[in-house]
């Protein structure tokens, strides 16, 4: 009799494990489109195998999560989130920049040329004293206009900081509560894993994250390398202040030191009003730099009003200025030039003085001022119109690295997806065989729990009609 209550035992035991085998394939395949699921794995150790003397079937369910998988994947969010943020932050700034001199800056440089040469050549007309002065004004709205725009932008780009650290905080605090979940259960639940790995998932898109899993199943996630966001159950805030200094902007309640660079979306909006912005727009205070665009502002005005100055008009007054800006911050130049309304066509000293005057020598010179490499018509050792140029150039040069970077990120990024997806996902395939295997066997140690019952009682009916003591 013992014999078969034995046999019963290793036969309902064997029940108990195909049956949470049979759990294990059938959860996988609910939850095959789950985003973030490992698959589950049930190991099946025959009997006596586990050493334990039990002499029944073991079984262990492990998963398919991979630590390096899901590092790579989250290394190439990063990189991907960062690179098509930057085009995108790029895009309308380059649009500003207009190289086929159809509007902006480059054609208001353009229609003044051709209005004072036109002027140059009879400097005493009226009407085109008139034109001369309104593509002037319209340099200086080309100009305002432009700073008008940078300006709007970087303010949509510290918007842009500000929410993005809004969302990483949020995601933060999931992750610290995921993790208290993970330690208040007394095994890993895949349900809480898949949910973990999809929300770092979507942090690593808006910053560059470092992970460390512990023995206990929770995690611990750096920022920047350096700064804290999550240590166990604990999430920590970050605070974003776009107008400190680069390595000052980003700063966490855990501590640490913030890095200069970051990556994900965060990164490119920093890298955007750090590098692209900063350089064109410069910055205010003594140490301020003008930037590019009121260095162009500040250098061609400032070289018309001294051409002007230089001359006399046609009854031989003396040349007045026609552009002012801001001269205590330079890089106030662009926001601030204007066209000094007050000054009429007539006043408008174009003829030049000295051993070779001219009536119009001055009006020449300022024709020729857009595209003079003369040296003392020049910007930064260039025309006004070749230092625009570069200018534009830069900012495009910006957007097709970007553009470029952003294709290749994604393919990458979707690499990486794809492998780690073959690595911990689900395969319906596999689950299927697994899951008729199982039942089968089920099927078949249900028989035998069956025949042993049968045998038992048969037993346990023969002996008693015999009278023998059991």
């Amino acid at each position: 009799m013992s014999g078969l209550f034995s046999s019963l035992q290793t036969a309902s035991t064997a029940l108990d494990v195909f049956s949470r085998a049979l759990g294990t394939d059938q959860a996988n395949v609910a939850n095959a489109s789950t985003p973030g699921y490992a698959a589950q794995q049930a190991n099946i150790l025959p009997i006596d195998l586990t050493g334990d003397g039990s002499g029944t079937d073991y079984i262990s369910i492990t998963s398919n999560s991979s630590a390096l998988a899901d590092a790579t994947v989250q290394a190439s969010s990063s990189q991907a989130s960062s690179s098509q943020t930057q085009a995108q932050q790029l895009s309308p700034i380059n649009q500003l920049f207009d190289i086929t001199g159809s509007s902006g800056i480059l054609a208001a440089l353009q229609q003044f040329s051709t209005a004072f040469s036109s002027l140059a050549v009879t400097p005493n007309d009226s009407t085109l004293q008139a034109n001369a002065l309104s593509a002037a004004g319209n340099v200086a709205s080309a100009f305002q206009s432009v700073a008008a725009s940078l300006d709007s932008q970087q303010t949509q780009v510290d918007s842009g900081i500000q929410s993005t650290t809004a969302q990483i905080n949020s995601l933060a605090a999931q992750v610290a509560q995921l993790n208290a979940q993970e330690q208040s259960q007394t095994q890993p639940n895949a349900g809480t894993d898949a949910s973990l790995r999809s929300t770092l998932d979507q942090l690593s898109s808006l910053v560059d994250i470092t992970v460390t899993t512990g023995q206990n199943g929770t995690v611990s996630v750096l920022t920047g390398g350096q700064l804290p966001l999550v240590l166990g159950s604990q999430a920590y805030t970050l605070t974003a202040n776009p107008a400190a200094a680069p390595g000052s902007q980003i700063s966490s309640s855990g501590g640490g030191n913030s890095p200069t660079d970051f990556s994900g979306t965060l990164g490119a909006l920093l890298q955007t009003r750090n590098g692209t912005l900063s350089q064109l727009l410069g910055s205010s205070g003594p140490t301020g730099a003008p930037g590019t665009l009121s260095t162009l502002a500040s250098g061609f005005a400032s070289r018309v009003n001294s051409l002007l100055t230089s001359g006399v008009t046609s009854t031989g007054a003396a040349g007045v200025p026609i552009f002012s800006f801001d001269a205590t911050d330079p890089a106030n130049a662009a926001r601030t030039l204007t066209l000094n309304s007050s000054v009429t066509g007539s006043q408008l000293a174009l003829a030049s003085t000295g051993a070779s005057a001219q009536s119009n020598g001055i009006a020449n010179s300022l024709a020729a001022l857009p595209s003079s490499t003369a040296t003392a018509d020049q910007i930064g050792g260039l025309s006004a119109t070749d230092y625009f140029s570069s200018i534009a150039a830069s900012v495009g040069q910006q957007l097709s690295t970007a553009q470029t970077a952003s294709t290749s990120d994604q393919a990458s990024l979707t690499s990486a997806q794809n492998n780690r997806q073959q690595q911990i996902g689900v395969s319906l395939n596999q689950e299927a065989a697994n899951i008729s295997t199982y039942e089968r066997a089920y099927q078949a140690n249900a028989q035998v729990v069956s025949v042993i019952n049968q045998l038992t009682s048969d037993t346990i009916n023969l002996l008693s009609a015999g009278g023998t003591a059991l």
